[in-house]
Parts: C-alpha cells; structure tokens; sequence
C-alpha cells in the first residue's frame, strides 16, 4: 500500500498531466481561431454598403414622387434609410418705405404653401410606410436663401441626393435645373436624376457610362459603382475621344474599362465617331439602342457660365434624358 506521501505525489503529478493537456488543447484551439477565416460583417458585402443615408428632394412638384420612389428603391436595396428634404420658395413681400409689417396677401399666401407642405409630408410619410423604409423629412422655407443653396446644405449630409426632372412644364424643368445646378455643384455630393415617369429597378440591368478622360466622368464612374456591382451589363461609352499619352485614340477608354473589370463589373467599351451630331444625343440615342436602365455621367465639365449661355452636354442631358440619370461633378 503507497504511503501518502506518495499517493500526493501521483495526484500532483496527474494534475500537471491534466493541466499540460489543457494548455495543449486550447492552445490547438487558440492556433484554430487565428488561422479560420475571418466572417464579413452581412452589409460588408452588400453593392451598396457605402450609402447609409439616400436624399430626396421634395420641390413641391407633382413629379415629386419620382424622386421618392427612386430613393426608396437604393434604400430598400441598400438597407439605409431616406431623408427627405422639403423646398419651400417663399414669395418675398415687396419693400415699402411705409410698410411696418408684412402685406396680409403675401402672409396668407405664406399660409397656404405651409398647409400644401404639411399635406405633403403626411403623404411621403404614408408613401415611405409603403414602401417599408424608414426615414424623416426637414422642412426649408426660401425666403431670402437661393433653394438650390438650401438643397445643396441638406444633400451634404447624406451619401446621395435624388431629384425628379418634370416632363410638361417649362417653367418647373427650368427651376429643377436651377436646383440640379446647385445640388451638383454645391453639394459635393452625386445626383440621381429620375425624368418624371421614369423608374428605378436594382439591380441594374444595364448601365451606360458616359466615359471621358476627365475628373467629373472618373468621379461619376467611381460614385456610381455601387449601382454598377450588380448590374448585369456596361457600356462604356467615348465619343471622339482624343489620345492621351496614356492611350491611343483607338484605345480610348481601355484604363477605365479595366477599372470596372477588376472590381468584377461586365464592361464593353464602345468608340463612337460624332461625325457633328451633339454628344448628349449619341449618348441617349446609344443609350434607347441597348435598352439601358441607367445612364452615368460627369457634370459640369465645362465652365458653368458657358453651360448656361451656349448650352452644354449636361444640361442637354438633364432636358432631355429619359431613363435615371446619375450625374457627379
């Protein structure tokens, strides 16, 4: 019979077996954990991941809705969430050297775009319960403030701002281009135009890049690559395009084509001679050919002032696009 001096001896020796067996166990699962694969967070690999927060702008328009719906399909596809900016032009009153307050006539007027405002917020909050996102609205009144510089304050705090583009009046398409303007410009933000009528389905079917060697067409490539991840095809589309000490003429457009390549993008690049026809028509025209769902273009390549009294790809594009237009300056 062992003495129990030595019966301690074997269960401290036993024990040290067991701790060694342990230490060795969790050390094969510490080496386990750091050499499995690490598991990528669910919005991590979303075509969207980056947009949190979709703009739509609210001009008191009856194409409205355009805009809203177009929000609402990024957000739904995106998992964000819409804000809703609410323009309010304000009739300014006329100064009087007599006046002491405001002329009756121009406060009740006031009154009524308040109220017209008010019914509208209850039904983009009705249309967005619909529509099963979630969101807010921020309502501006214009009195003394430009609204495309109150627009473009609002779309700075979100990832990307959506507008509708009015197909009857003349008057309402040039107050939205006023407003396009200052959104694209002003707000360091993209601009999803969606023409009255028009409708947004994701994923993109098939885009058409509007493709130049400039900063505003990189820019609006990259800011739309989002909606281009899963579009099912891509045409990248130069007209004329010049060589460049990085590309011949007939390689024009390769550089980016393979941009789009390498984050897994199908693209086509197509070379179009202009032969005198305006850039903004080729591109639409190419654009009704394919049947595209989406048209990607840089703004305001040219100087403001020139696009304003000459005219200009952009604002062509604006008047006379059909199909959602993303624009970036």
């Amino acid at each position: 019979m062992a003495s129990p001096k030595v019966t301690q001896l074997i269960q401290v020796n036993r024990q040290d077996d067991a701790l060694a067996k342990n230490g060795a166990a969790r050390q094969r699962e510490d080496c386990a954990m750091s050499t499995a694969p690490r598991t990528t967070p669910e919005h991590a690999t979303e075509p969207s991941a980056a947009w949190r927060d979709i703009g739509s702008l609210a001009a008191q328009l009856p194409c409205d809705g355009a805009a809203l719906a177009g929000a609402a399909a990024i957000a739904g596809a995106t998992h964000a969430r819409i804000t809703v900016t609410q323009l309010l032009p304000l009739p300014v009153d006329t100064a009087s050297a007599w006046a002491l307050a405001m002329d009756p006539m121009v406060a009740e007027r006031h009154e009524r775009i308040r109220l017209d405002a008010r019914r509208q917020a209850d039904d983009i909050r009705h249309r967005m319960a619909a529509y099963a996102v979630p969101g807010d609205i921020t309502t501006l009144e214009s009195l003394f403030d430009e609204p495309a510089s109150l627009a473009a304050m609002a779309a700075r705090r979100t990832d990307i701002s959506v507008m509708a583009r009015p197909s009857g009046s003349v008057t309402d398409a040039a107050y939205t281009h006023a407003v396009f303007a200052g959104l694209l410009l002003g707000s360091g933000r993209p601009v999803l135009v969606m023409p009255e009528g028009s409708k947004l389905a994701l994923p993109v079917k098939h885009a058409v890049v509007a493709w130049t060697d400039t900063s505003q067409a990189t820019r609006a490539m990259h800011d739309a690559m989002p909606l281009l991840l899963h579009a099912g095809a891509v045409d990248l589309v130069t007209i004329d395009p010049p060589a460049s000490p990085l590309e011949s003429q007939a390689n024009a457009g390769d550089g980016a084509a393979q941009l789009l390549q390498a984050h897994g993008i199908p693209v086509t690049v197509h070379r179009i001679r202009g032969q005198g026809r305006a850039a903004s028509q080729l591109l639409l025209d190419h654009c009704r050919t394919v049947n595209a769902d989406l048209l990607v273009a840089g703004g305001y390549g040219h100087a403001r002032w020139r696009e304003w009294a000459v005219g200009g790809t952009t604002r062509e594009i604006f008047f006379e696009t059909s199909l959602p237009t993303f624009f970036a300056h």
